[in-house]
């Protein structure tokens, strides 16, 4: 068997429907084979960063593996900015590279460059991924493919990368005579080191639990791995407990759901990061505790609260807070071990729940605008997910237009957010909704963008059009960069350089235009009905929401101070008063 066609096949066992990557001249022989496995599918993309990103949103929708190919040199490079938003994000992509033929792969390290296109994109990514390696002898194939889908889906998830020189596609292999990874010590050896979760620090957490007045629960990233499941719910409800979420964790609990008590950080919702300042017990499941969720003062993050620390990752435990408890296993592991311990016993937290949405009621998330007539992107988000359906998949770029969706945006019934969270890219948007389409084709795709962030794929608009994918773009037209323009007003006296000066966006209709996507401008309140147009219609649309050049995302960090205590800064003796308890929970010192 060609060994490029042992590739595909293997990937096509492992239920990858999709392959996302550019055509070039090292990879051909593997493009090739894949168009022979029937019920596999090669999308073409225009940049070889938005096949990363297609492979990273479609591992997020699938709950498995994403994959995108890429030729040798520029086409390898330009991977990188994805692999890099797929290991900070823990998301599980293959990535696979051509490689000049072995005959021209330097053999001196002094040597820059002897092949053409020649790139050692191995040493290059080994910081950014589980496992990278270049498959030089043919019968290590089958090793490395295992060990890299091994690696990219155990433990902490995230991207490996296998380098196949263009002879070696082509060689021929006997699939009975290669090795298994699975059978190898290395995996043995893996195997052995298995986390299970630690049952006297469980036992000790439902004490924690009873004893508490005021818990919450931190919901990150690392609640993708009980997705769907109904673990996380049963018991948010059985122990009647309020939920925040980091960026990645908004979507754990529905937003309908009383118990779903807000976003938290820098640019979080004031009554969430009100819950977490004054919890007494905060239980952290499967977030790293990065500085946009603690401020960059983390003494002062949940001061009065025990901190339970749940994560697959050893070494975030114990290196952003102080914790009370720190427990290394999969969630899904902790909270059946967890509810199993509490059995039938049933927790009341409904004052303290109340008194959140107390909070809530009088904090809600709004904008600044330089005129009453401009549009509060807050509210026309809010809006927006109110018309969408009830298990939309909601892909947000980078910028305030993500902060907005965070503060704002109803993530009612199974309707999933996908963002670029760790490595914060801009252009993840677009080429994200085109993964995420593929991975389940009969939901309803939203994409949110900043007009700076939608230049950066703009090429997808292409692929859109051409695979006739139904996403519903909205670009957040502001006119700038806002997130650092509004950096540049704050600290650097107003000097908006590339911003604002040296900044410009093209005329979004005629753009809508030549791609031959239909186009809806909105630009006042009164045309937030606009919305019903081409919303629910079976090919692509292209929204412009025109905002203020001075809108700002409100509340945002101020520095120095407590997360919770943000901009604009609330009246001192208002802002004090806040943490008072009343009714039945009991009243606590002023922070």
């Amino acid at each position: 068997m060609k060994l490029s066609d042992y590739v595909m096949n293997f990937l096509f066992e492992r239920k990858i429907a999709h392959i996302f990557g550019y055509q070039g001249g090292s990879i051909t022989h593997l493009i090739d084979s894949l168009h022979k496995v029937k019920g596999l599918t090669y999308i073409q993309n225009y940049h070889e960063q938005a096949s990363a990103f297609c492979a990273d949103a479609y591992a997020r929708v699938t709950g498995g593996v994403g994959v995108a190919i890429a030729t040798s040199g520029p086409g390898a490079t330009n991977l990188i900015t994805g692999i890099a938003n797929a290991f900070f994000d823990s998301v599980p992509c293959l990535f696979i590279t051509g490689q000049v033929s072995t005959h021209a792969i330097k053999t001196k390290p002094a040597i820059r460059q002897q092949g053409f296109q020649e790139t050692d994109i191995v040493s290059i990514v080994k910081p950014l991924t589980k496992f990278a390696e270049t498959v030089l002898k043919p019968e290590k194939i089958r090793f490395c493919l295992e060990k890299a889908f091994y690696r990219a889906q155990s433990g902490r998830p995230g991207s490996v990368l296998i380098d196949i020189p263009h002879n070696v596609q082509a060689s021929e292999v006997d699939p009975q005579a290669l090795q298994s990874f699975y059978d190898s010590d290395e995996y043995a050896a893996e195997m052995k080191r298995q986390l299970q979760p630690d049952y006297n620090a469980v036992r000790q957490i439902v004490a924690m639990l009873a004893e508490a007045k005021r818990p919450v629960i931190l919901a990150g990233g690392g609640m993708a791995s009980v997705r769907g499941k109904g673990i996380f719910q049963t018991f948010v409800h059985n122990c009647d407990l309020p939920v925040v979420g980091s960026l990645r964790g908004l979507d754990a609990l529905s937003h309908d759901d009383e118990h779903f008590c807000g976003f938290i950080g820098s640019y979080g919702n004031r009554y969430a990061n009100f819950a977490v300042a004054k919890s007494d017990l905060l239980l952290v499941l499967g977030s790293r505790l990065d500085e946009r969720q603690t401020g960059d003062d983390r003494s002062l993050f949940a001061r009065g609260a025990r901190i339970v620390h749940v994560d697959i990752d050893p070494d975030v435990l114990g290196y952003s807070v102080h914790e009370t408890i720190s427990v290394c296993c999969d969630i899904e592991s902790f909270l059946n071990a967890l509810m199993a311990k509490i059995g039938a016993r049933r927790f009341n937290n409904k004052a303290w729940l109340a008194h959140i949405h107390r909070w809530k009621a009088k904090y809600s998330s709004y904008s600044v605008h330089a005129h009453a007539t401009d549009i509060d992107p807050n509210e026309f988000l809010h809006e927006l997910s109110k018309k969408v359906s009830g298990n939309a998949m909601v892909c947000a770029d980078v910028g305030q237009n993500q902060m907005w969706v965070a503060q704002s945006f109803y993530l009612s019934g199974d309707k999933q957010l996908l963002c670029s969270s760790g490595h914060g890219a801009m252009g993840y948007s677009l080429p994200a909704g085109i993964g995420a389409h593929f991975a389940s084709p009969d939901r309803q795709m939203i994409c949110v963008m900043g007009d700076g962030g939608i230049q950066i794929n703009l090429q997808e608009l292409q692929t859109i059009s051409r695979e006739r994918i139904p996403v519903k773009i909205f670009v957040m037209n502001n006119h700038s960069l806002g997130m650092v323009r509004g950096y540049h007003e704050k600290y650097f006296n107003n000097r908006c350089f590339g911003t604002v000066e040296g900044y410009s966006n093209p005329d979004f209709q005629r753009l809508a235009l030549a791609f031959n996507i239909p186009y809806t401008r909105i630009c006042a309140r009164e045309d937030f009905n606009r919305l019903d147009c081409g919303l629910d219609s079976d090919r692509p649309h292209l929204y412009e929401v025109v905002l203020s050049p001075t809108t700002q995302v409100v509340p945002e960090p101020a520095p120095r101070r407590a997360v919770e205590d943000q901009l604009p800064l609330l009246d001192r003796e208002e802002f004090n008063r806040l943490f008072e308890l009343d009714g039945s929970v009991a009243k606590d010192e002023k922070i």
